[in-house]
Formats: structure tokens, sequence, C-alpha cells
């Protein structure tokens, strides 16, 4: 088996999706692309890079049918101050576990990605 380097460009929101997926799956980001293209050799399950685009596209195809008809119900107006994506993303993180500091250094990371545009 020969071991090649391979460059991936990936655009600054890409990045910062695999960067915050990676941190929730508490792995560095090259062994989290590593698990995404050839599966995780711990939980023995293969996945590749096909299987993933497949779900991937199905999920396209569900949104894509969903957004097309018309909302069962009128929306309720919320009730509170609005949740910012951010705010709602170390919710998320906090309620799986991880870590306040490593929920604050992704937080860090997130500041020094977006003033850096």
């Amino acid at each position: 088996m020969s071991r090649r380097n391979v460059t991936i460009g990936f655009s600054e929101v890409e990045f910062m999706r695999i960067q915050g997926a990676a941190a929730l799956a508490r792995t560095p980001i090259s062994t989290y692309l590593k698990w995404l293209l050839q599966g995780s050799p711990v939980d023995g399950i293969t996945k590749y890079m096909s299987v993933i685009l497949a779900s991937l596209e199905e999920i396209k195809i569900a949104i894509a049918s969903l957004s097309a008809s018309p909302p069962a119900q009128p929306r309720v107006p919320v009730q509170g101050p609005p949740i910012t994506q951010r705010e709602l993303f170390r919710k998320l993180m906090k309620d799986r576990g991880i870590p306040s500091s490593t929920i604050r250094q992704v937080d860090i990371t997130l500041d020094e990605l977006e003033n850096s545009r």
C-alpha cells in the first residue's frame, strides 16, 4: 500500500464547517477528513465517499421536496430574544458533553476566521 499526500482546497465556510465537525468529533481535522473518506477503523464501519455523497444527495432531494410543499401550520413567533447560530452551536456542543475549554477554543477560532475576512 503506497501513501500519497493530497491537497484539498476548501472555501472559508466549508473549512469552518469541517473544523466545527472535527471539534464535535473530538478529532484533528486531518483525522476527521480521513474518517470521512475511508471510514473509521475504530468502529469497523467502512464508509466510502460515494456512500456519503449518495446520502447527501438523498438529503438534498428531501430538503428540496420539503421546501416545495407549503408549511403545514403557520409559524409561531419566537418568544424571547433570538438565538444566534453561534449561541446555538455553543449550546449543542455543551449538550453533547464537549468541555467548556474546547468550546471556548472553537469560539476563538471562529472569531479569528471571521476577523480575517
